[in-house]
C-alpha cells in the first residue's frame, strides 16, 4: 500500500470504488474531487476526509501521478526572442489552458458568469478536457482531448514556454543545439586562464579543454544519449559556437574579460537583479558549504578548522539542515602515496538533505524554549500527522522539491544527484557568475558568522590581517559540541528572529519569524510525513560498483564476504553493460563494518538487499569510521606495513581507537581529554611539571654536602663606592673584615699574592682556610 507521502496535488487515486483527484491538503485532511462517479445515483461533490482513512482503505491505489513541478523556469527572455506569431499562438493556448484548469479565462471581468462546461464543481478534469476540445473543433481548430491534456501538463511544468511549438525552439535558441552549460564552461575556462596569467592558445586547445571538462564534470550524464543531448557536440559545432560568441584565437581573453565585466554590471544593476522567491515550504531550497571561521579540537587532539553546510528554505527562510565537518589538508605517506585530507563530501551533503525530512530531537539539557510545544509552530497538528514530532525541537520539517546547488564537487557528484533523484528531489545547478541564484543561502552564511561564529572561543576572522595573535591559545570546542551549539542557535535565534523578507499578506507591516511563516504556509499547503524505509535509506548511501569472487569484494582496502557460498549468485556478471558487469554496493562511511549488495535480478516482492559484513570486524570492539580506517592505514604504512595485510591494518585501527580513548600521555604537550558535559570550553591540559630529582636518587645526608665555592675575586671589587651597609653604622671595610675567609682591602700582611705557596682549602681559592663543611664564626 503506498504511503501517504506519495500523494501530491493532482494525483488520481482509487478510493471506495471510484476515481478521485487530490485537489488540496489541509493538515491531516484531503480534499478530493470525483474524477468518475463511484456508482449510479451517488453524489459527486468534493470529499473532505482524513489522509489515514484514504490510505488505509483496502482498494486505495494511486492510478495517475500528476507532473511534479517546482518553481516555473525563468525563460521570459527566451520567450520574447521567439517570432511574434509563435508567441501569439502560445498566449492563445494559455487562455484555453487557464479556462480548463481555473474555470475562467484570464482578463475576464469578475462579474462574468463562468461557462458550465468548465465548472470544476460539476465537471471532472477529463470532462473539461473534452469540452475544450469540442469547443476548439467547432471554432475551426480541430484538436483532441489528449492534446488539451498534454498542453495543460506542459503549462503546469514549464509555464508559457511549455506551450510553444518545439520546432521553433531550436532556431530561436542563441546557441543552437549546444547546451547552455557548455557555454558556461567556455567562459569558465577563459576566466581561469586570465586569472592564472596564461597565454591564450588556439581555438582547438580551447575546444579540447571544454571537452575534457564536460567528461569530468558530467560523466554521469554522458552514459545515456538522452541526458547527453546538447553536452556532446562535434568539433564543427563547437567552432560555430565560438564564432557566434565572437571568440577568436587573438581576442579570446579580451572577449572573456568584456563578458565578465558585463555580467558583473548586469548583476549589480538594481533593475536587473531578480529576487528569488517561492510560494510554499520546500518548493525551492538552497544548499551551500563554507568555512565557519572557528578553530576546534579534532578527535585526534589536533587543532583544526571546520566547514559548515546548511540548507535553507526560500519560502520560510528556515535552516532545515546543518552539518559541521573537519577540514584538514592532505599529506603524503612514507611510501610516497598521497593521502587525501578531510573536507565536506557528497555523503555529508546528503545527510544535510536527510535532516530536512525528519524532526530535530531536542538534546538533554536544552532550554525549554527550544521545544516545539511552546513555539509558533502548530505542534498539535504536526504531532497528529507525524508522531516523530514528540520531543522535537522547534525547527520545521520541509522536504525539498527543488534543490539549488553550486558547482562544488560534493554537490555535482553522481552520488549526490542519484540520492536526490531517488527521493524525488530535483537538483538545479546555479548559473555561473549569477549571484542571485544562491543569494539567500550566501547571505545566511554571512549571518551565521556574524551572529554565531564571532561569539565563540577560538574565532578566527575570515581576513588574515584581522586575526588575533593568540587564537590558538584560547579554549577549544570539540566538533560534536560545536554541532550541538549551532543546532541550539538555529532553534533559539534563527528560527525565532523576525526576518525582513517574511511578510504576511494580511499584515504587511509586520515582520514574521521563519517559524511563524512556516505555520502560515503549512496550513495552506498541508503536511505529509516523509519517513523513509530502510531500503530507501540505503539508496541514499554512497554507491560503489564491485566484482564479486569467492573471497568476496573489496571497498577501500577492506574485504567483505559471507560464509557458505551465500554470494555465489553474484559471482557472475550483473548484466549491466554500462558498469562492465559489476554489482552495485552501498555502504555508510560512518558505519563501514557492513555493506549492502543490491540484487538487480531479485524477484518482485523479495528483498533485493544482501547485508555483507567486513571479515575482520570482530577485531574492532569500538565504533569506527572510514576516517579512522584511513588514519590507521597511514600509521601502518609509515611503520613499514603492507597495504594488503588487512588484519594488521584492523589491529592498527583498534590500537588507534584505544589511544584516542586514553588521551595523550602526561607531558606530551597535547591537549588532554575534555568532559563531555562541560558547559563552557576549558583550556587543554598543560604538561605535568618536571620532578626536581629522579625517583631513584638516594636520600640527602646533610653531613655530606660540600660548601659552594667562594667568590673568585675580591668582594670589594663588586661595589663602586664605599657606602655603609643599609641599616648598620659600620663602614663597608669593617663589614667585609667581619666576614670569614675574607680580609679588608688594601695592603697588609694578611694579603696573599696569587703565587703564594701556602696550602689551598678544598674547593676554595689559595689562602682560604678549610672550614670542614661549615662556615666559621671566629669574628
Amino acid at each position: 500500500m503506498p504511503a501517504v507521502d506519495t500523494l501530491a496535488l493532482g494525483d488520481t487515486i482509487r478510493f471506495r470504488g471510484g476515481l478521485w483527484v487530490v485537489i488540496a491538503f489541509h493538515g491531516q485532511r484531503l480534499f478530493l474531487d470525483a474524477a468518475e462517479p463511484p456508482g449510479p445515483g451517488e453524489p459527486v461533490e468534493p470529499l473532505i476526509i482524513l489522509q489515514t482513512a484514504v490510505t488505509s482503505a483496502p482498494d486505495f491505489a494511486v492510478l495517475n501521478r500528476a507532473a511534479r513541478r517546482s518553481s516555473l523556469p525563468d525563460r521570459l527572455g527566451e520567450f520574447r526572442a521567439l517570432p511574434r506569431d509563435v508567441r501569439k499562438a502560445a498566449e492563445k493556448w494559455e487562455r484555453h489552458v487557464k479556462e480548463v484548469l481555473h474555470q475562467q479565462a484570464p482578463n475576464v471581468p469578475a462579474t462574468t458568469e463562468p461557462q458550465p462546461a468548465f465548472d470544476p464543481m460539476r465537471r471532472t478534469l477529463r470532462q473539461r478536457y473534452q469540452a475544450k476540445a469540442d469547443q476548439l473543433t467547432q471554432a475551426g481548430a480541430p484538436v483532441s482531448a489528449a492534446t488539451v491534456e498534454r498542453k495543460c501538463a506542459a503549462w503546469r511544468k514549464e509555464g508559457l514556454m511549455g506551450l510553444v511549438d518545439k520546432r521553433h525552439l531550436r532556431t530561436a535558441t542563441p546557441h543552437g543545439r549546444v547546451d547552455a552549460r557548455v557555454v558556461d564552461i567556455v567562459w569558465e575556462i577563459l576566466d581561469d586562464e586570465r586569472a592564472r596569467g596564461l597565454s591564450p592558445g588556439t581555438l582547438s586547445r580551447l575546444i579540447d579543454r571544454v571537452e575534457q571538462t564536460i567528461r569530468a564534470r558530467y560523466a554521469h550524464l554522458l552514459v545515456s544519449p538522452k541526458t547527453a543531448r546538447g553536452l556532446v557536440n562535434s568539433p564543427a559545432t563547437l567552432y560555430r559556437l565560438l564564432e557566434r560568441l565572437g571568440i577568436t584565437a587573438e581576442n579570446a581573453h579580451t572577449v572573456a574579460a568584456r563578458h565578465a565585466a558585463g555580467s558583473a554590471i548586469s548583476s549589480a544593476r538594481p533593475g536587473v537583479r531578480r529576487a528569488t522567491w517561492a510560494r510554499w515550504p520546500g518548493e525551492l531550497v538552497q544548499i551551500d558549504t563554507t568555512g565557519l571561521d572557528v578553530l576546534v579540537l579534532g578527535d585526534d587532539g589536533r587543532v583544526i578548522s571546520v566547514e559548515l553546510t546548511i540548507a535553507i528554505c526560500v519560502a520560510t527562510r528556515s535552516i532545515v539542515g546543518s552539518l559541521i565537518v573537519p577540514k584538514r589538508v592532505g599529506r603524503t605517506s612514507g611510501t610516497g602515496r598521497w593521502l587525501a585530507g578531510r573536507a565536506t563530501r557528497s555523503f555529508d551533503t546528503m545527510q544535510v538533505v536527510a535532516q530536512a525530512t525528519a524532526p530535530l530531537p531536542a538534546r538533554p539539557g536544552w532550554a525549554p524554549e527550544t521545544f516545539m510545544e511552546g513555539s509558533d509552530l502548530p505542534f498539535e497538528e504536526l504531532l497528529a500527522a507525524d508522531p516523530r514530532f514528540a520531543g522535537a525541537a522547534a525547527r520545521p520539517v520541509i522536504k525539498p522539491e527543488t534543490l539549488v546547488i553550486d558547482h562544488g564537487s560534493p554537490f555535482i557528484s553522481a552520488d549526490f544527484t542519484r540520492a536526490c533523484h531517488s527521493v524525488g528531489i530535483e537538483v538545479r545547478e546555479a548559473r555561473l557568475r549569477t549571484a542571485v541564484d544562491k543569494a539567500i543561502v550566501e547571505r545566511a552564511m554571512r549571518a551565521v558568522k556574524t551572529g554565531f561564529s564571532q561569539y565563540l572561543a577560538s574565532y578566527t576572522h575570515h581576513r588574515l590581517e584581522l586575526r588575533g595573535k593568540r587564537v590558538r591559545k584560547q579554549p577549544l570546542w570539540t566538533i560534536s559540541e560545536l554541532q550541538e551549539l549551532f543546532e541550539q542557535w538555529v532553534v533559539l535565534h534563527w528560527q525565532q528572529t523576525p526576518h525582513g523578507a517574511l511578510r504576511s499578506p494580511f499584515t504587511p507591516g509586520l515582520r514574521l519569524t521563519p517559524n511563524q511563516m512556516y505555520a502560515a504556509l503549512v496550513s495552506l499547503r498541508g503536511y505529509r510525513s516523509t519517513a523513509l524505509t530502510a531500503q530507501e535509506n540505503r539508496k541514499l548511501l554512497p554507491a560503489v560498483w564491485v566484482r564479486v569472487s569467492r573471497k568476496g569484494f573489496q571497498i577501500n582496502n577492506r574485504t567483505y564476504n559471507l560464509d557458505r557460498g551465500q554470494l555465489d549468485l553474484f559471482r557472475g556478471s550483473s548484466g549491466i553493460t554500462a558498469q562492465q558487469g559489476r554489482w552495485e554496493v552501498h555502504y555508510s562511511p560512518d558505519h563501514p563494518e557492513v555493506a549492502w549488495l543490491f540484487n538487480h535480478r531479485a524477484e518482485p516482492g523479495t528483498d533485493p538487499w544482501v547485508e555483507v559484513p567486513f571479515i575482520h570486524r570482530r577485531l574492532l570492539s569500538d565504533r569506527w569510521t572510514e576516517e579512522t580506517w584511513s588514519e590507521a592505514l597511514h600509521i601502518h604504512l609509515a611503520a613499514g606495513g603492507s597495504r594488503h595485510d588487512e588484519a594488521a591494518i584492523t589491529r592498527a585501527t583498534a590500537q588507534l581507537l584505544r589511544d584516542l580513548a586514553a588521551g595523550p600521555p602526561p607531558g606530551s604537550g597535547s591537549p588532554g581529554p575534555r568532559a563531555a558535559t562541560a558547559s563552557r570550553p576549558s583550556r587543554p591540559a598543560l604538561p605535568a611539571p618536571a620532578k626536581p630529582y629522579a625517583a631513584d636518587m638516594p636520600p640527602l645526608a646533610p653531613d655530606t654536602v660540600r660548601p659552594f665555592r667562594t667568590l673568585d675575586r675580591p668582594a670589594g671589587d663588586l661595589f663602586d663606592t664605599p657606602e655603609p651597609v643599609r641599616g648598620a653604622a659600620q663602614t663597608l671595610d669593617d663589614f667585609l673584615a667581619s666576614l670569614p675567609g675574607l680580609h679588608p682591602l688594601g695592603p697588609g700582611p694578611a694579603t696573599r699574592e696569587d703565587n703564594s705557596t701556602g696550602p689551598a682549602s678544598p674547593g676554595g681559592l689559595p689562602g682560604d682556610e678549610p672550614d670542614n663543611g661549615r662556615r666559621g664564626d671566629d669574628q
